[in-house]
């Protein structure tokens, strides 16, 4: 326990210092939902804080009792260490989601600032945007099913989410037990389960394992044997279970007693000891993925679990153990942000790093989702035991026939999906299939998306980082890669960038490689071409002054215009997200420049593109427009023509292979490639070459022989790395004719 932080909450209580004795029971207000209960009058000193869990009904033992037992026991010592006063105001959901709604209504109602509780994702599913509508703190200390705090920016939780949790542990068995044909069976009825079970899936075919059946249950079903039945006459190597604990225990006994035999291995998420001791000699092997475990090294966790024993009289449970850490995170945010307002606690509790639990050091990831490492854990003797994910050394050869795990983190979402990660994705898919079939290699992904933000991309890599992989690919904007890939830098692991192209951002450390040709190389040479063909002596810039590539790209622009003699009339800015241009525009339009050059992302560049020619700057006044692709000219229509542009791809391009890419691209996806497509595609051909050469899965050995790519044949040219893992190559310069692309002699 960190003492000196707790000790600092006295701060938010003032007021007046309150001393309280340790048990603090009188001040637990026990209650259900109802139109006559009141909270109790606030005292000076006190912080109530509402807590929300199943104290009757069937996920009351199994859960709310363990959670409350956990809150109980971190109360009792926050107050003891500290002035203030944490006061719970309990109330009983009763197992069911109309229960918790109207719990989480009341205590809103009430006033609370903070909401501790709800266990069950359907249940937080409803309740929580409740409170998030009327600006209360909603934490679970539970719930696990992927995306939920999302709901909003006062909704938090503890666990791992399963999207994290089960990819993790998928890879960690998968690597030491080697199945190759799986059975899935959840419960369709249950948010947690189906999305238990769909990343479970996810993660499956990243690593190429078969599943041969996919059943599902029914919440509060009794007789499974159907499903099971077809489960075992599939004869699978493993079977995964997403259920509640009621169905999931009664699938595991079921599943023994239909002699469903020990070679398939039973894999089950979530699975507690106090399951384990109520199925018997059936969860026997059984493999878990956990946030605690009672053998853990992490700050405070024995003297927990001592204290938790000595006060009920039982072994702590692990959802106990998340209620106990939940409260302590909660504390710690109150003691930094001095005050018990909402907004106040939402934010410190955002800025969440690194703090000490008895779960491990805990931080939030951007959408509220708890960021720690988990654990796989095995049934051994009745009790479960960490589980040895070690795979034994293997030969160089060996290791190309086995797995390769490759992180691929792009935009699968949000407003650079479609025109930069979405094509990457494509272009990443399509060269694994080619590289995985024509060689020895297993090639596999592990797909994260990062929501088109700075701070997905970071819990992007951050979570690869954390699973294991060797190499990561993808993150295009430069701007994020600013903040990301130095994570994967100082972790050891592989960055691989397809399409940045800010100056430096190689040069942020030696596993950092980029294939895209920099503006450094692009603007100068595309710059000094029109000028030697355009002759245009007077020329204005636009930029994005919130993008680090546009910046990068409008600072490239100017250099080479002062080099070769071509007079600036102005420089105008915009920001990120902007929609409006025609203020910069006219000022540009009343200056008469002969060129215009225009350094943006793809949203704000099309809509200046389109709305210079709206506003009158005529035909005559030339658009240079690095990154210009073929996608956003269709989508400006005629205001794009006789723009330049350059690039380090062309679709007629000779180059070794390329031709067939784009036929094969085009049968895969029923469109031709785009350009972010192109050098995705290039990457991956890259990056398997350098795996095949180090012989090794390696990151430092992937590393190496990246930094040694010389003239090595590609769909861009022949590649080679400069010192600081920027690519090299030669660019083209294109002008828009017709609506099309066509290269600028």
């Amino acid at each position: 326990m960190n003492v000196k932080r707790i000790i600092t909450f006295a701060c938010v209580f003032a007021i007046v210092a309150l001393t309280v004795g340790l048990s603090g029971c009188e001040k637990i207000a026990p209650m259900v939902p109802d139109d006559t209960t009141t909270m109790p009058e606030m005292m000076d000193g006190d912080l109530p804080i509402g807590v929300v869990v199943s104290l009757t009904g069937k996920h009351a033992e199994l859960y709310g009792l363990p959670m409350q037992r956990g809150f109980e026991l971190a109360r009792e010592e926050i107050n003891m260490l500290s002035d203030g006063n944490l006061i719970f105001v309990t109330v009983d959901d009763r197992s069911s989601e109309a229960g918790a709604v109207a719990a989480v209504q009341q205590l809103v109602d009430q006033g609370v600032s903070v909401i501790v509780g709800i266990a069950i994702s359907d249940f937080l599913e409803d309740a929580f945007p409740i409170a998030q509508e009327s600006s209360v703190v909603a934490f679970s200390s539970v719930s696990s099913a992927a995306g939920l705090s999302s709901i909003g920016d006062y909704v938090f939780r503890t666990p791992i989410a399963v999207d994290l949790m089960n990819s993790r542990g998928v890879m960690a068995t998968h690597e030491k037990l080697g199945y190759t044909k799986v059975a899935l069976i959840y419960d369709a009825a249950d948010t947690y389960s189906t999305s238990s079970n769909e990343e479970i899936k996810k993660a499956l075919a990243a690593g190429g394992v078969e599943i041969l059946a996919e059943e599902t249950i029914e919440t509060d079903g009794a007789d499974f044997t159907a499903q099971l039945t077809n489960i075992m006459n599939a004869a699978p190597d493993a079977l995964f279970v997403s259920a509640l604990s009621p169905e999931m225990m009664r699938v595991i006994m079921q599943a023994g007693e239909l002699g469903i035999p020990d070679t398939v291995q039973l894999i089950v998420p979530d699975l507690t000891p106090a399951e384990i001791q109520q199925v018997g000699d059936a969860a026997e092997g059984a493999i878990a993925f956990s946030t605690w475990f009672k053998g853990l090294d992490t700050p405070g966790n024995q003297a927990f679990i001592q204290n938790y024993q000595a006060k009920y009289g039982i072994e702590a449970e692990p959802w106990a153990a998340q209620s106990y850490a939940t409260l302590h995170i909660l504390a710690n945010a109150i003691a930094n942000a001095g005050s018990a307002d909402a907004a106040a606690i939402r934010d410190t509790l955002a800025q969440t790093m690194d703090f000490p639990t008895v779960l491990g050091n805990f931080s939030f990831d951007a959408n509220g989702e708890g960021v720690y490492d988990e654990v796989v854990l095995r049934v051994k003797d009745g009790e479960l035991h960490l589980f040895e994910a070690t795979a034994p050394e293997m030969t160089a050869s060996e290791m190309m026939d086995t797995q390769i795990p490759i992180g691929v983190a792009v935009a699968m979402t949000g407003p650079f999906a479609e025109p930069y990660g979405l094509p990457m994705q494509r272009g990443l898919e399509l060269a694994r299939d080619e590289i995985n079939m024509l060689s020895d290699a297993n090639i596999t992904f592990v797909p994260v998306d990062t929501q088109s933000t700075v701070e997905g991309a970071v819990a992007a890599v951050q979570g690869l980082v954390d699973q294991g992989v060797p190499a990561i690919v993808g993150v295009g904007i430069s701007t994020q890669l600013g903040q990301a890939f130095p994570i994967a830098n100082e972790n050891g692991v592989v960055a691989f960038s397809p399409i940045s192209s800010a100056i430096g951002y190689s040069a942020l450390g030696e596993y950092i490689f980029r294939a895209g040709l920099t503006v450094g190389v692009l603007n100068p040479n595309g710059t000094m071409v029109a000028h030697e063909k355009l002759g245009y002596e007077k020329a204005a810039l636009i930029y994005d002054a919130a993008d680090d590539y546009s910046t990068s790209s409008n600072e490239a622009f100017e250099k080479t215009l002062e080099a070769i003699g071509v007079e600036v009339l102005t420089v105008e800015t915009h920001q990120t997200g902007d929609t409006d241009f025609s203020t910069q525009l006219t000022n540009i339009m009343s200056m008469e420049p002969d060129a215009l050059f225009i350094s943006a992302l793809a949203p704000e560049m099309t809509q200046i593109i389109t709305q210079a020619r709206e506003i009158g700057i005529p035909d005559t006044v030339h658009f240079v427009v690095p990154d210009l692709t073929a996608a956003e000219i269709e989508q400006v229509g005629d205001a794009a023509e006789g723009a330049i542009t350059f690039s380090g791809w062309f679709e007629m391009a000779d180059t070794p292979g390329n031709q067939a890419f784009i036929q094969n691209y085009q049968a895969k996806h029923g469109h031709v490639p785009e350009r972010w497509a192109a050098e995705a595609y290039a990457t991956l051909h890259i990056l398997a070459n350098a795996i095949a050469n180090a012989q090794s899965a390696d990151s430092a050995a992937i590393r190496d022989a990246l930094a040694q790519t010389m003239d090595l044949p590609t769909i861009l040219g022949n590649f080679s790395f400069d010192p600081d893992g920027d690519a090299v190559y030669d660019p083209s310069v294109f002008i828009v004719k017709d609506g099309e692309l066509q290269l600028f002699e």
